[in-house]
């Protein structure tokens, strides 16, 4: 179901170089892709509402895959919508506003979808979650037109052979012109390793040293959700103050330190008081280096191909996410938890070593 996550890169030229008849006239190329990704997620979870999965398995799974593929699209839309209307120096509070509002999209269908099904069916709960995303549409509605650069807007009217070089051809060849583009594919693999090898097992690793459901969910999820925005926040901050390679390069080094709080957690055993010390510190930075992870890769793209180049590069990002699942697996399995808390730490070393080779392309990168 998450396969979109990792390949929006094939489709996502259409999303940059494809008008949508009547829409682009009324609201531009990013807002008529973001309205009409956010109707189909709409429509998608108002079919699911409908039909039984256990009848209609088939039908149900489709319509997650295109509230999914909706999703996924939405992702590399806002992240170029946010490349073309904010100034270089503010992506970092942008991206930030980002963090906020997928946190709290999480806790809405997370906790929130739990507290909601004590009182309601959980269609019913389905559809209330659908209602609030209408929310999103009104948002794009009023939000800035973003002006697309005049030369993307001629090229949306070439034949179809010439609509394909472009759209298709062209951001790849024009990305590997950039001097250390094979540094920043890389970097897209390595930097958040840690994060994506740590956050799967968390649960399990808490479930496992004696804390409850219940301790989980107020500590990890609501406590940690907070403490991720507030680095995400922070993490905008020293992007506007100090520039990408600071906020990466603190991002990076803090959350490997917060890391070894996990080391500690695994001698104490069940203590909530320290578990909140340990998930306060670990989720600041990991929000702070998230906000600079994603930011960073807008200075990387180019605005004539901002959609297709941000899906290549989000994909490869998410590319660590399926390969650290049976890394975790397997060592967790052969050597515990420990072993595998020290292995979560050193894999932060290769990506903060890494910001040294990347190409910091931004004029106003230092503040």
């Amino acid at each position: 179901m998450h396969m979109p996550y990792t390949c929006k890169f094939l489709w996502a030229p259409i999303l940059d170089h494809t008008k949508i008849p009547f829409l682009h006239t009324l609201l531009g190329q990013r807002r008529s892709w973001l309205f009409l990704t956010q109707l189909t997620a709409i429509l998608g979870l108002l079919a699911m509402i409908v039909l039984d999965p256990i009848h209609s398995l088939i039908p149900f799974v489709a319509c997650g895959f295109l509230v999914t593929f909706s999703a996924a699209s939405q992702h590399v839309l806002l992240m170029a919508f946010q490349m073309e209307t904010l100034e270089q120096h503010n992506w970092g509070i942008g991206e930030s506003m980002g963090v906020f509002g997928f946190r709290m999209a999480i806790l809405t269908g997370g906790a929130g979808a739990l507290y909601m099904a004590s009182y309601f069916t959980w269609k019913e709960v389905y559809f209330i979650i659908t209602l609030l995303m209408f929310v999103g549409m009104f948002a794009i509605l009023f939000a800035q037109h973003s002006v697309l650069n005049d030369s993307i807007v001629r090229n949306m009217s070439r034949s179809p052979k010439e609509w394909f070089t472009y759209a298709l051809i062209h951001p790849f060849k024009e990305f590997m012109t950039k001097q250390g583009w094979w540094a920043i594919l890389v970097f897209m693999l390595i930097y958040r390793l840690p994060e994506n090898l740590l956050g799967m097992m968390q649960t399990l690793f808490l479930l496992d040293i004696g804390f409850s459901y219940v301790e989980i969910a107020s500590v990890a999820k609501i406590f940690g959700l907070g403490a991720t925005i507030l680095g995400g926040m922070l993490g905008g901050y020293i992007i506007r103050a100090y520039g990408f390679r600071a906020a990466l390069l603190w991002g990076g080094i803090g959350h490997g330190f917060a890391l070894i709080l996990f080391l500690i957690q695994a001698q104490l055993g069940h203590h909530l008081l320290f578990l909140y010390v340990t998930i306060g510190i670990e989720h600041i930075f990991s929000g702070l280096s998230l906000t600079a992870f994603f930011s960073y890769q807008l200075t990387c793209c180019n605005l004539r191909f901002a959609a297709t180049q941000l899906a290549l590069l989000t994909s490869f990002a998410s590319l660590t996410r399926t390969l650290a699942s049976p890394i975790a697996g397997c060592t967790i399995d052969s050597l515990g938890w420990v072993s595998y808390i020290i292995l979560v730490i050193l894999s932060s070393i290769p990506g903060i070593l890494w910001i040294s080779k990347l190409p910091f392309i931004l004029k106003k990168e230092e503040r």
